[in-house]
């Protein structure tokens, strides 16, 4: 089609300003008397604004067809498809955070830019997906597969980035997520402020070298991944009466850079740090013994590091006949790995807190 478009504009230009064809047309006119010279002259207007109509309107088709390549060569064009997913998550929620293929989905939206494979040159830049019923698609209109040639995808979710980050890339292959400032608290008087329900996680996804032939059926597979680390906290199995108010993390770093290159989340954690607190207020009660560990709270999202420093937990147990509130503290040691979850389980004595770190080993 584009082929032909160019075709026909070059023999319209031709026609209407190559001086020889003009010549010719005006020798065999045969100008023999004034009337018929005037009469020709005004046919001839005619026919000039005819074909300037016409190349004029032969331009914008092909200009119209410029972009992503909308047709093979003859044959039909193939439409860029996708089927996302995400590492499985464990259970449980404070922050938004996607665990499987149906919170894509519920999330609607994210954010995709593809480069002509192993290279900077862009195919589709920054254009959101969002899910349809049954399928994703782009929002800004089709994008069709080029005639040759295989493709480089980066997305992201949420397809609006929180405020904390900021994506930077030129390719595909290598793009960059700096944060700053993560929310480091949470308040169970006020659970969407902070790392409460209103914050969203960062996913992210990368597929290279993909082709309209690779794509299959279902589409260009994108499997989210996640950059940031996760936490939690309970109580264990055998503990006395036991009120919590409040858990503090001492000197968490709050930010850094993180490369992404398909297979890993590379992480250089700023120097920028604050205490993480889980403040419950009034406090949550557990009664002694359970059968099994209880939950306190979390998953709250970390900036992958090295986390060497103090657990201080207030917590309140009778005393005196009434509940009187104590801090007991100790210090740990914990690298947080980009999309692992790790649970720290408290045993709490009236003079001492021992802390047990389990981590996750299959990414969520």
């Amino acid at each position: 089609m584009i082929t032909g478009l160019k075709l026909t504009v070059s023999l319209l230009v031709d026609h209407l300003f190559n001086p020889k064809i003009s010549v010719k047309m005006k020798s065999q006119q045969g100008f023999d008397s004034p009337a018929g010279y005037k009469k020709r002259k005004n046919e001839m207007k005619r026919t000039d604004g005819i074909f300037r109509f016409m190349v004029l309107l032969a331009a914008g088709l092909l200009a119209g067809c410029s972009g992503d390549d909308t047709s093979d060569a003859g044959t039909e064009a193939t439409e860029i498809r996708f089927n996302a997913d995400v590492w499985r998550v464990m259970e449980g929620s404070r922050a938004t955070t996607y665990d499987n293929a149906a919170a894509l989905q519920s999330e609607g939206s994210f954010t995709c830019s593809a480069y002509v494979a192993e290279g900077t040159t862009p195919y589709i830049s920054s254009s959101p997906v969002a899910w349809n019923t049954d399928k994703w698609e782009f929002a800004d209109g089709k994008h069709y597969w080029p005639m040759e040639g295989s493709l480089d995808f980066f997305a992201y979710m949420p397809a609006t980035l929180p405020n904390y980050l900021s994506v930077n890339y030129s390719t595909a292959r290598s793009p960059q997520v700096t944060c700053t400032n993560l929310p480091m608290t949470y308040d169970s008087e006020n659970p969407t402020a902070g790392q409460g329900s209103s914050m969203k996680e960062f996913v992210y996804a990368l597929q290279t070298n993909q082709s309209k032939a690779s794509q299959g059926a279902s589409g260009v597979t994108l499997t989210f991944k996640h950059p940031f680390a996760r936490i939690y906290f309970q109580l264990a199995a055998s503990h006395p009466d036991v009120t919590i108010y409040s858990i503090t993390f001492k000197d968490v770093k709050t930010g850094g850079t993180c490369s992404f290159n398909g297979t890993a989340s590379t992480w250089t954690p700023s120097d920028a740090t604050a205490d993480f607190t889980m403040n419950l207020n009034d406090g949550v009660a557990f009664n002694s013994n359970p059968a099994t560990p209880s939950p306190i709270g979390g998953p709250f999202l970390m900036v992958p590091q090295t986390f060497d420093g103090d657990i201080v937990v207030r917590a309140g147990w009778i005393d005196w006949g009434e509940v009187l509130p104590h801090n007991v503290s100790t210090t740990v040691s914990t690298t947080w790995e980009p999309g692992y979850s790790y649970t720290y389980t408290f045993t709490i004595t009236e003079s001492d807190l021992i802390v047990n770190t389990t981590k996750f080993t299959e990414q969520w």
